[in-house]
């Protein structure tokens, strides 16, 4: 289907057996969401809230115990979406005998993927790992580990990039570069779902976010949505007592009653700023502020 999204998920669940036969867990229940052309989606939730879970789904690495998983209309085993994802594991494990311009032609073979040496050179250098083609992976922290799985998502210039805790292991400088290749992906037309336990990044490139806890979806919108529903405003005045600055949190409705307030009883007021939420501040309040 020429029109479908990249990527939708349908009353998804998965259930794991117990060992020694002691009934099932439920990892993930009948979630439903979709990534759409273009778009770059966060995919949020605490340690254990079913995002691996999902995403193995998704990639077809996992059968789902009810609902199903779509990528522009076909089966995720499908040859044909195969090629259009890159994906980056939240733990890559590699053989520690090969170096990266081995892993990459590597790669390539088994895509059929059309590529010379330079053409890697060039992929190593922007992840930065321009100088490390010929390092063997054993020598690689987990960082420069990441970094390489980002040069084989890239590899085949893919339509749709699924990311499982990319950032996990860097640097803040790293962290940068990282955003700034999946910001480029996303202008060449690449759609991201984007997993990610580091809630400022997600924020600052993300058009939308997905929020799970225990295995459900409980929150879900653009990001304007998510973080604007309520309006409210942060005046800054000098106290009469301190003669220091204080701040007040205001509602857009209440905003000009406080400040005419204010000025009637001869206070200073600073500053009157818009207070924005954080992602990290909704991400809180849907799941009560719980991380376990």
């Amino acid at each position: 289907m020429a029109d479908a999204h990249p990527l939708q998920v349908k009353d998804l669940s998965k259930q794991f057996a117990r060992k020694r036969r002691l009934g099932s867990v439920q990892a993930i229940s009948s979630i439903s969401f979709d990534v759409r052309q273009g778009e770059i989606v966060g995919f949020i939730g605490h340690n254990g809230a079913g995002k691996t879970t999902t995403i193995k789904c998704v990639l077809g690495l996992l059968k789902p115990s009810e609902g199903g998983v779509s990528l522009w209309g076909s089966l995720p085993a499908a040859p044909v979406v195969r090629k259009r994802i890159g994906y980056i594991p939240e733990n890559p494990d590699y053989d520690d005998s090969f170096n990266p311009m081995e892993y990459l032609n590597m790669f390539a073979s088994m895509r059929g993927l059309s590529g010379l040496n330079s053409d890697w050179m060039k992929l190593l250098r922007r992840v930065g790992l321009a100088g490390w083609e010929s390092t063997g992976i054993r020598q690689f922290s987990k960082g420069m580990r990441q970094r390489m799985s980002l040069a084989i998502a890239l590899q085949s210039r893919p339509d749709l990039l699924i990311m499982d805790e990319p950032t996990g292991g860097l640097d803040p400088i790293a962290r940068k570069e990282f955003r700034e290749i999946i910001l480029e992906e996303n202008s060449r037309g690449a759609s991201v779902l984007l997993s990610s336990h580091i809630l400022s990044d997600v924020e600052t490139i993300c058009s939308r976010a997905i929020i799970l806890s225990r295995g459900r979806l409980i929150a879900e919108g653009s990001m304007d949505d998510l973080l604007g529903q309520e309006h409210l405003f942060r005046i800054t005045v000098i106290s009469r007592k301190t003669g220091k600055e204080v701040e007040e949190i205001i509602t857009e409705a209440d905003l000009q009653t406080r400040i005419d307030s204010m000025r009637q009883d001869n206070l200073t007021i600073v500053k009157i700023e818009r207070a924005l939420k954080s992602l990290e501040d909704v991400f809180m309040a849907a799941t009560g502020g719980s991380v376990k």
